[in-house]
C-alpha cells in the first residue's frame, strides 16, 4: 500500500499516496513546503523514517508541532525519525551507502532531503555520483519495500526562462513520480504532478501550509 500524504487531493494525485518501491522525486523553490510534505509522509504513517538531511531543514520542534496539533503523540512522533547530517559531499556518499546496512522491515520511508544541496554548495556536476547515490536508493526501495521521497532544488534556465530540477536527467532516469511545488500569493502553493507510473501527468492540487503540515485548500481557496 502507499503511503498516505495526509492530504486527500494529494493522494488522489499520487494514485494513492506516495509509492512504495519507487522513487519520488519532490522539487520546487525555497519555502514551498517539500521538507513539510517530506516530514508529513513520516509523522502519519506506521513503520520508521530514514531521514537524510543535508540543509539542515529537518526540526524537531516542528514535527513536534505537527504531531500535537494532530493528537499524535510528540515523542513517539521524534523517535519513529533516524536522523543523518551530512555535512559534505563525502559524508553523502557514505551515509547513503550505510542505509543498506541500516533500512530494514521496521522502515517505511527513506528521505534524502535534499540531494543535490552539497553539490550545487560546493560546485559540483559530477551527476554520475548522484546516479550512483540513486542507484543505491533504487536497490532499497525494492529489496524493502519502502518509499523514498528524494527533495531536488531548482535553477533558473535561461535559455526557457523557468525553474528546473538540478540534474534534472539524472534525477528524471531514476525517479519514477515527479512531484513540482509552487508557491502562489496568500500563502497559497500547488502540487503539479510532471510524471507518474499510471496517473495522467499535468495534474494539480491546491495546499497550505499551516500548524498541521500540509492540508488542503479547496479549489484554490
Amino acid at each position: 500500500m502507499p503511503l498516505t500524504t495526509g492530504v486527500k487531493g494529494l493522494d488522489e494525485l499520487l494514485g494513492g499516496g506516495v509509492g512504495r518501491g519507487v522513487l519520488t522525486q519532490v522539487y520546487g523553490p525555497f519555502a514551498t513546503g517539500k521538507t513539510t510534505l517530506a516530514m508529513q509522509v513520516g509523522l502519519l504513517n506506521p513503520g520508521k523514517v530514514a531521514y537524510v538531511d543535508t540543509e539542515a531543514g529537518f526540526s524537531p520542534e516542528r514535527l513536534r508541532q505537527m504531531a500535537e496539533t494532530r493528537g499524535l503523540d510528540p515523542d513517539r512522533a521524534l523517535e519513529k525519525f533516524i536522523i543523518f547530517e551530512p555535512m559534505d559531499l563525502v559524508e553523502q556518499r557514505r551515509i547513503i551507502g550505510k542505509l543498506k546496512s541500516v533500512v530494514n522491515e521496521k522502515f517505511s520511508l527513506v528521505v534524502v532531503d535534499s540531494i543535490t544541496a552539497h553539490y550545487r554548495a560546493e560546485g559540483n556536476k559530477d551527476y554520475g555520483e548522484i546516479a550512483r547515490q540513486l542507484q543505491v536508493l533504487q536497490w532499497l526501495a525494492r529489496k524493502v519495500n519502502v518509499a523514498v521521497i528524494v527533495v531536488n532544488q531548482v535553477y533558473f534556465d535561461s535559455n526557457s526562462g523557468n525553474l528546473r530540477p538540478i540534474a534534472e536527467h539524472t534525477l528524471g532516469y531514476k525517479t519514477k513520480d515527479i512531484l513540482r511545488l509552487e508557491r502562489l500569493r496568500g500563502g497559497l502553493r500547488i502540487a503539479v504532478l510532471e510524471r507518474h507510473r499510471f496517473r495522467p501527468e499535468g495534474g494539480v492540487v491546491y495546499f497550505r501550509i499551516t500548524d498541521r503540515g500540509i492540508e488542503d485548500a479547496k479549489g484554490g481557496e
